[in-house]
């Protein structure tokens, strides 16, 4: 899910909030354009193809192409488009067509260390760097403006130092005229948008700060703090900016698991209409907040280690649940539950089937797909478990290497296959290859 429609920067421009002086091009055709756009060579590819939109999988039962990228870039995640996919480089993006793994367009700025954000409806792609940022249209990569937004600030609501991308313009945040936070939206067009001076501190005391953000189908949530007190969520509608709800950390809800990790931060992310707090991994944690009534709806789910939440879903979550048989052996349970802890779909594997149980799953329609060690293929391959079914699962062998000897930490293995790296996307089913050295970007795409 689009499971990430925005990419946060640790910094941001207080600069943006007036987007400083709009340029835009409209390109058409294909071919190859080369210009200069904020001090970098810009290589803008585009074939002319013009893309149906396809389904998300509901299962899977082949490796069908790999995709391999520039020698000199890297890969940094996948973002689900109506077409197909974006992938997100170190310098820039390039949309697939996910049947088939060909390029439809590119967009690189040579040199730069560029963010990339794609609209929560999947229509625009952003890209920033240096103080520029060139909105895309998803499908055939035409330029449709470009924006001057000027230098970094302190505020941590931000792609690369722009905004969040929002289907109709951009969200920003900084200090406002009379003290306090002010959060504007400023549309790509020409109409009017809106500023407010929504987040102060109880009291008028302190100077608050944003400490994170994050968009939803209803709205954009600024997480921000006062001093040393408890963090924010405060929801406002994008149309209007009018609050819409507001949570405090240790009053409305609490994360009191313990967990093995000890993480530096502790950020929210959206998954529908749901939030979660990722105190475990990325999409993973137990507190999970409703987007839309500003409730929480849960600050327990399970973190032992016989019942552990893996995923959290936009519905629910799933999570495994792992059980000592009489004859010694143990016995994994993959459920996906709504958020009372019901079960909706369920396998059951032994340990020896299933191999490690607490990361890279994901969970489609019709089956779970599980990476796992390959001893004949010396490499990760993906089970195929269907969903409330008896006998074996069935295997898809990788032609990507996906190595994680050595890595400890559960957030460190999802990030190399985890939400953004193994990820379906209307099309396929996307396999991001990870190795150790000097790696080529590649990406399988199973159907």
């Amino acid at each position: 899910m689009n499971r990430f429609p925005m990419i946060l920067s640790s910094t941001a421009a207080t600069a943006v909030l007036l987007l400083g002086t709009p340029g835009c091009g409209i390109l058409s055709g294909s071919g190859q354009q080369v210009r200069e756009l904020a001090g970098h060579e810009v290589v803008h590819e585009m074939s002319g193809d013009d893309l149906e939109e396809l389904a998300v999988p509901t299962t899977v039962s082949e490796a069908s192409w790999v995709w391999e990228g520039p020698r000199d870039g890297e890969l940094v995640g996948v973002h689900p488009v109506p077409t197909g996919a974006v992938l997100h480089l170190n310098d820039g993006v390039v949309g697939l067509d996910t049947r088939t793994g060909k390029e439809v367009w590119s967009y690189r700025l040579l040199g730069s260390e560029a963010e990339a954000a794609v609209s929560p409806d999947g229509t625009f792609v952003a890209v920033s760097a240096s103080g520029s940022l060139v909105l895309l249209d998803s499908g055939t990569g035409v330029e449709t403006l470009v924006l001057e937004h000027g230098s970094a600030g302190t505020d941590r609501l931000s792609v690369r130092h722009a905004g969040l991308v929002t289907d109709d313009g951009l969200v920003t945040a900084g200090p406002g005229d009379g003290g306090g936070v002010a959060v504007s939206f400023s549309p790509w067009d020409d109409e009017p948008g809106w500023r407010g001076e929504r987040l102060r501190c109880p009291g008028g005391i302190g100077d608050p700060r944003v400490e994170d953000g994050f968009l939803t189908p209803s709205g954009v949530v600024v997480v921000h703090a006062c001093g040393g007190s408890d963090l924010r969520l405060t929801s406002l509608d994008t149309a209007t900016g009018e609050e819409q709800w507001s949570l405090v950390r240790g009053q409305d809800f609490d994360d009191a698991a313990e967990h093995p990790e000890q993480l530096d931060e502790e950020t929210f992310a959206a998954a529908g209409d749901v939030a979660v707090l990722q105190n475990m991994a990325l999409m993973r944690g137990t507190v999970v907040i409703d987007t839309v009534r500003g409730e929480v709806l849960s600050e327990a789910l399970p973190s032992g280690p016989e019942d552990t939440v893996l995923r959290v879903l936009p519905h629910g979550y799933l999570a495994v649940r792992s059980e000592r048989l009489e004859n010694g052996q143990w016995e994994d349970r993959f459920e996906v539950r709504d958020f009372s802890g019901s079960v909706k779909d369920t396998v059951v594997t032994d340990e020896n089937s299933v191999g490690s149980t607490v990361s890279g799953q994901l969970p489609l329609k019709d089956s779970l797909l599980k990476p796992r060690w390959s001893e004949e293929e010396d490499n990760m391959e993906v089970a195929v478990f269907d969903w409330d079914a008896e006998g074996p699962e069935e295997t898809i062998a990788l032609p990507v290497e996906v190595d994680l000897g050595g890595i400890d930490s559960v957030w460190e293995v999802e990030e190399a296959l985890g939400p953004g790296t193994f990820q379906e996307v209307p099309g396929a089913v996307l396999v991001r290859e990870h190795t150790r050295g000097e790696p080529v970007p590649r990406v399988a795409g199973l159907t």
